[in-house]
């Protein structure tokens, strides 16, 4: 083959993108942006050539096609000649396309998948800088344009000249687009090369940090739900890290029966099934509280960090880099029985909120704290029962036809009774087989060598008395 290989036209690429910052000192952002559509456009070609492509190029060619629908994928044209070095490094990426499509086969070994892994990122490289320029070239040429002022004519036509010709909004707005880009390309060259077997994350796991964290937001979340009034946000927040501590409970409990500490077979049939349902009940209670309702109270801050927290503190129990981490780490992390049973009053104060998103619904819109857009109201009302809009609907057509923002009123509620009392049941249900579930015999090659190491846990109850409140709050609820 006698014409250039994919390392010659990619070095022209770069070369091309990287000269239209030294060529000039003013930038010309009109045709820069008439020239980036052909660029992106042979970008993502290039990148969907790639064989067997990793998932952040995968992810990066979807975000190169634009942020519209088709056709306009980056909006308008932009009525200018375009830039001579965009359209070049167009011709470049191109030429890569085609030679991938027509050469480029999956890899058999590491050393031909590292070879299209630094493509890759040459194409990340060429699209970080391109995106930058002609973004900074929009942000020059938005600041020179004078904004059209009702009754002034404009003298000099040609200060408007912008993208499709028109209004200062649209260079600023593709500007923006093209800063978020370049925020994406950055994330992905930012990571590691090569897709080789996964290194491990080594971490040290503080023993108190998971009990801490833990303890942190059951008192946070408590806060939130008798709250006078609750913010709508926070109640989503309690949900939705509900449901993340019933993920992370599930991955911890397959880790104690894979030791051997709880009995396996028990666990699959007994735990596990109530786990997923818990985790689906708790889904649908968040659903019943969109972020579209409002109360009169602004979301707290001390929810959302305690909720990172909690996460964070899981994160580092059941993750291993960016996937799950294996049984025999989990048990080298911790002392899995301590974690079972301080995950065991995490699900006994569990039973306690659900009980509180039972009652909260009804005393929100009897007190005419809760609010929704009429739209949001009729939506949710179909969605339950199935009734058109126009016939057995408590919702005022002229409100839904005005976008009014009216009063959620106690009838309007049940839905999220109901849910939240059937998610009681279930959490009770899950709670029962916790306390009933047969302990296995832990084995010394797995547990014994972190037992010491994780030995401050078990005074935990002693230095932390808030524990032991809420899990007598817990149990409290399940005697109602």
């Amino acid at each position: 083959m006698s014409g250039p290989t994919v390392q010659e036209l990619l070095h022209d690429c770069a070369r091309e993108v990287r000269s239209i910052m030294w060529d000039v000192t003013t930038l010309d952002g009109p045709a820069l942006a008439a020239a980036w559509p052909a660029f992106a456009h042979q970008a993502g070609a290039a990148l969907v050539a790639l064989p067997a492509p990793d998932p952040g190029a995968r992810l990066l060619a979807w975000r190169v096609l634009g942020p519209r629908p088709r056709p306009n994928r980056w909006g308008p044209s932009v009525d200018a000649a375009p830039d001579a070095h965009l359209m070049r490094a167009s011709d470049a990426l191109a030429g890569v396309a085609q030679l991938l499509r027509r050469y480029a086969s999956p890899p058999t070994s590491r050393e031909a998948g590292r070879d299209g892994d630094l493509v890759c990122r040459r194409i990340a490289e060429c699209l970080m800088i391109a995106s930058h320029s002609t973004a900074l070239g929009l942000h020059e040429h938005a600041t020179q344009l004078v904004p059209a002022r009702a009754g002034i004519a404009f003298e000099r036509p040609g200060v408007r000249l912008a993208v499709a010709g028109a209004t200062l909004s649209q260079s600023r707005r593709l500007a923006s687009e093209l800063d978020t880009l370049e925020g994406h390309a950055a994330h992905y060259l930012l990571g590691p090369l090569g897709r080789g077997p996964a290194r491990r994350c080594e971490q040290f796991v503080d023993p108190d940090r998971l009990p801490a964290a833990l303890a942190q937001w059951e008192i946070t979340a408590l806060r939130v739900l008798h709250g006078q009034p609750p913010s709508v946000c926070d109640l989503l927040a309690v949900a939705h890290a509900e449901q993340a501590l019933l993920v992370h409970t599930m991955v911890i409990l397959t880790a104690a029966a894979d030791a051997a500490v709880i009995d396996h077979g028990g666990f699959i049939r007994q735990i596990r099934p109530r786990l997923e349902v818990a985790h689906v009940a708790w889904g649908a209670v968040a659903a019943s509280w969109p972020a579209q309702m409002s109360t009169p109270a602004s979301p707290s801050l001390a929810g959302l960090e305690a909720s990172a927290q909690l996460h964070q503190a899981l994160g580092e129990i059941t993750r291993d880099c960016d996937g799950w981490a294996t049984s025999a780490l989990i048990a080298a992390r911790i002392d899995p029985a301590e974690v079972v049973d301080l995950l065991r009053g995490a699900a006994m104060a569990s039973v306690n909120r659900a009980h509180r998103f039972a009652e909260l619904p009804g005393e929100l819109a009897h007190g005419g704290y809760l609010h929704a857009p009429a739209r949001l109201l009729a939506a949710m009302e179909r969605q339950a029962s199935g009734l058109d809009v126009q016939r057995g609907s408590a919702v005022r057509t002229t409100d839904i036809a005005n976008r009014r923002i009216v009063a959620v009123r106690l009838e309007q509620t049940t839905v999220a009774t109901a849910q939240a009392r059937v998610l009681g049941r279930q959490l009770m249900s899950l709670v029962q087989a916790l306390e009933t579930m047969p302990l296995g015999r832990p084995s010394p090659a797995v547990v014994e060598p972190t037992v010491r190491a994780q030995a401050p846990v078990r005074a935990l109850s002693q230095t932390r008395p808030e524990l032991t409140t809420i899990r007598r709050v817990g149990r409290e609820a399940l005697g109602r």
